[in-house]
């Protein structure tokens, strides 16, 4: 009967531990992709006329790539369907900001702030999220 217990005990110990590791991976790393993105936003304000230099198309792209070497980890916890969505919102960004259009641009980039907040939530360290 003590070894039942033990053994539920441990399990439950492991699925509690491994809740939070899940959340707090998840958590910094869309955390710095939205830090990113609010910058990406606010560079893109600060000359709405002429978002397509050089250096803003290169920092859109190299946004991109970050998402794809975060993803490696991410993609064994979240939903698939969401990568897309992300990845789909990433492609976008580049390519209005390549195409000098600023306000689709500009949405964009809070729309995909806001869904990766969204996520965060999902994966709040909570009793629901646990069971």
């Amino acid at each position: 009967m003590v070894k039942k217990w033990v053994v539920m005990v441990a399990l439950t110990i492991i699925l509690v531990v491994g809740c939070v590791y899940e959340s707090k991976y998840i958590h910094s790393s869309f955390s710095g992709l939205i830090n990113s993105l609010e910058t990406l936003q606010i560079e893109i304000t600060e000359n709405k006329e002429k978002i397509d230099t050089e250096e803003l198309i290169t920092k859109s792209y190299n946004l991109h790539d970050k998402w794809h070497k975060s993803i490696r980890g991410i993609k064994c916890m979240i939903w698939h369907t969401g990568v897309k969505d992300i990845e789909v919102g990433f492609a976008r960004i580049a390519a209005y900001v390549e195409e000098n259009e600023y306000a689709d641009a500009y949405a964009e980039i809070a729309s995909l702030i806001d869904y990766i907040a969204h996520y965060l939530d999902d994966f709040k360290i909570s009793i629901e999220n646990v069971l």
